[in-house]
This record gives structure tokens, C-alpha cells and sequence, in this order.
């Protein structure tokens, strides 16, 4: 498979992006996290990029949802955890889980046939937490083992946010990723150029951040592309959720530093584009090149 087939395939299941790294580019990660630490033989990275619902992110009404149709419910049941149960079953899992099974699916279909032309190649895993209890919760994010964000970054698809997320230039943060490792070697584009997060000009993220989850390292150059991190996030207290996300509105459990990040599509001006498209093929016109 060339780039072309694998960009076909992985957009005709879903995929929103698809990008790809030589394995050089990740000589500096820690012992025991670079593609070579689970494929010895690997050249390449493949990542993939399947796009969130805006709908999905933007919805944060979860504290206020409760339809009582129980009435016992309503007096026994406290409003923290009917918000968490909402949560769990719209933006958890139409937001994240439903992304974490199509792309271990895809990852793995694409490296079957990589071997299937003699490349041996490595399907990962995404970054979930799914299954595993409050408590785990606490710790498993600091011990993922493959960062599925600095692969995409290193395949050249987006730069860090200061929200610690990869943004990209046509959907923001509203993105899930997985990726495959393999022997196979493919053309390689270049890493981002051109700052995609308005940095200090924004902090949205940050203030956003009810439990104080994200802070920004000392000595950050805002005059360069996030290669790296340009924030630390304490996943404890990511992962937590209390009255404050309920009586501000803001971060319930998850979420908010993709919310408010004003990187994202825009919705009303594709749909512009699309119905004018739609009007000029009816007519038998074209659209200006560069439109």
C-alpha cells in the first residue's frame, strides 16, 4: 500500500485526516515510548484522525438534564451523579469511545494489509480508559505507554495547544487519534509551520480548566510551532468532577479545554460553500479557482 491507498481507505471508514512519520523524527522520546520500542524493524508511523461531533463538544448542559421520570429518583439520586451518568453516555461515549473502537478497527485493518505485502506492522492502541473504575482512572492515563497526540504532531497534522491537545488547522482540537507503527516507508510531509493556537492572545483553555488541571511550563516560546508540550496536565485532577463544573457551567468532568478552543469548523461557512457548489453544478458553472 502507498500513501494514496492508505489515505483512501482509512477516509472511506470515517477518517477526517491521515498523516505520516518517519520514525527518525521521534528520537527524543523517553525510553520505552518511541516506535522502535515496540517495532524494532519499524520506518514508519501511519496516524489517523477521525473528527468529534461539534454538536457533541459544544453540548454542556449535562447538570440540568434530568428528567425525573422516576420519582424517587429525583429526591434519592444526587444531581452529581445523573450529570455524571449524561456525560458518560453522550460525550464519553458518542464523543470518545465510539472513535477509540472504529480507530483500533481501522489501525488494525490497515496493518493486515501491510503484511499482507510483507511488512510487518503494529496496529496501537487508543488511549482509553473505558472499563476500569474512579480509582484507576487516577493513575492509568500517566502510564500509556504510546502517545497517540505527539504522533500526529510528528506526522505533521497539527502543533500542541496550550490546552496540551493537538490542534489542527481545519478542526481545532476536535479530533481522536490512533495510529499504526510498521516497516513500510511512505513520502513523508513536513511538520506544522505555522502557529494554529492563539496562544496568549486566547487562554480560553486555561481559564476554562475548572480544577486548575493544565498549567503552562516555565520558559515557553510562543514565537514557535508546540512540537512539544507547552503545558503540563495533571490527569487527577482532569478526571475529576464536583459542584464547581455544576454551578459555573463550566468543566464537568471532561471537555471544556476542546469547548472553548475558537480553532474549530466552521459550520454555517462550509454549508455556504456547499450550497453554492450545489447551485453551480445545477447550472452548469464552476466555482473560481481558489474559492
Amino acid at each position: 500500500m502507498d500513501n494514496s491507498q492508505i489515505v483512501e481507505s482509512a477516509r472511506s471508514e470515517g477518517v477526517a485526516l491521515v498523516g505520516f512519520a518517519p520514525v527518525s523524527r521521534f528520537k527524543d522520546a523517553p525510553k520505552g515510548h518511541g516506535p522502535c520500542d515496540f517495532l524494532p524493524t519499524a520506518k514508519s508511523v501511519i496516524v489517523m484522525g477521525m473528527r468529534i461531533s461539534d454538536s457533541i463538544v459544544d453540548y454542556n448542559n449535562y447538570h440540568k438534564h434530568f428528567t425525573g421520570k422516576a420519582s424517587w429518583a429525583k429526591d434519592t439520586v444526587p444531581p452529581l451523579n445523573w450529570a455524571h451518568l449524561m456525560k458518560w453516555n453522550y460525550y464519553l461515549h458518542v464523543g470518545h469511545y465510539v472513535h477509540d473502537d472504529l480507530l483500533v478497527y481501522l489501525a488494525s485493518k490497515i496493518a493486515w494489509r501491510l503484511e499482507d505485502d510483507g511488512y510487518q506492522s503494529m496496529p496501537m492502541c487508543t488511549s482509553t480508559t473505558r472499563g476500569i473504575s474512579q480509582a484507576e482512572m487516577q493513575w492509568a492515563q500517566a502510564f500509556f505507554p504510546w502517545s497517540q497526540r505527539h504522533a500526529a504532531v510528528m506526522a505533521g497534522l497539527g502543533e500542541f495547544g496550550y490546552n496540551n491537545i493537538v490542534l489542527t488547522e481545519k478542526y481545532g482540537p476536535r479530533i481522536r487519534w490512533n495510529s499504526v507503527i510498521t516497516e513500510a516507508e511512505f513520502d513523508y510531509a513536513p511538520l506544522v509551520s505555522k502557529k494554529i493556537c492563539l496562544r496568549e492572545k486566547c487562554g480560553k483553555c486555561l481559564n476554562a480548566c475548572t480544577a486548575g488541571a493544565i498549567q503552562l511550563r516555565e520558559g515557553i516560546d510562543n514565537d514557535q510551532v508546540f512540537i512539544t508540550t507547552p503545558a503540563k496536565t495533571d490527569y487527577r485532577l482532569c478526571i475529576t468532577y464536583d459542584e464547581r463544573g455544576m454551578s459555573t457551567s463550566r468543566c464537568f468532568f471532561y471537555g471544556s479545554c476542546l469547548r472553548v478552543c475558537p480553532v474549530k469548523p466552521d459550520l454555517k461557512k462550509i454549508r455556504k460553500v456547499r450550497e453554492e457548489e450545489a447551485s453551480l453544478d445545477k447550472s452548469g458553472g464552476t466555482l473560481k479557482k481558489g474559492r
